[in-house]
């Protein structure tokens, strides 16, 4: 286990495990706990700290894949190609890597407009679909521009997602969608809710470490990111 390791005693009643982005390894601990059970944890979660140790390590050396004339969508780099025969209309062809239309895409004005656009329509399919498969309705569906969070849910079930979750894997994106529409059933992240999640999304450790590593606000309209 590489990376510094800082212990946080705090009046809770689990402990709670974090990987950071520059590798290091943040443990918060109720302020009763021994080392003796400090060390036990962090000798258990060894491979896991190692396997999200590994994923940031990786993904510094590989910047965000945004490249000019570039379109970023679900963590692939699309080709813009312009088809005057389209007019207002946009296809994403995922298999050849393109993006047609007949708007200027290459103009960050046009294609800031259309990646919102495009976000609420993906996400309130995808949120539908999911609330119907695992049997988890919520009541309304926001599409915004959160500074620094993913996600949201109210006590009312009302779910509000970050526009910019598109430019992530759709496993990524559907695990927040997960996490959020799991919300409506058990508000907190106590255990009885991770252990729901992970029922229907066993991946949760993958998504959580991409969104570590990739906090918002993302800039697909910039160059690379680093």
């Amino acid at each position: 286990m590489n990376g510094s390791i800082t212990i946080i005693r705090r009046p809770v009643r689990h402990a709670r495990l974090r990987v950071r982005e520059d590798t290091s390894v943040q443990l918060i601990v109720p302020e009763d706990f021994g080392q003796a059970e400090i060390d036990r944890i962090l000798q258990k979660k060894a491979a896991w700290i190692e396997q999200h140790q590994q994923f940031f390590r990786s993904s510094a050396a590989k910047p965000f894949p945004v490249t000019e004339g570039g379109i970023l969508l679900f963590d692939q780099v699309f080709r813009f190609v312009s088809v005057r025969g389209l007019g207002h209309k946009v296809e994403v062809d995922e298999l050849t890597q393109q993006i047609r239309s007949g708007l200027d895409l290459s103009c960050q004005t046009t294609l800031s407009r259309w990646y919102r656009r495009f976000a609420r329509e993906h996400l309130a399919s995808r949120v539908r679909e999911l609330s119907a498969e695992h049997h988890l309705p919520y009541k309304s569906l926001f599409v915004r521009s959160q500074r620094t969070k993913w996600g949201t849910c109210s006590t009312k079930g009302n779910i509000s997602l970050n526009w910019r979750i598109i430019l992530a894997p759709k496993s990524v994106c559907d695990y927040v969608v997960l996490h959020e529409l799991m919300h409506t059933k058990v508000l907190n992240h106590s255990q009885r809710f991770w252990v729901l999640l992970r029922a229907i999304f066993p991946r949760c450790g993958e998504a959580i470490a991409w969104l570590n590593a990739n906090r918002p606000p993302l800039d697909p309209l910039g160059t690379v990111r680093d």
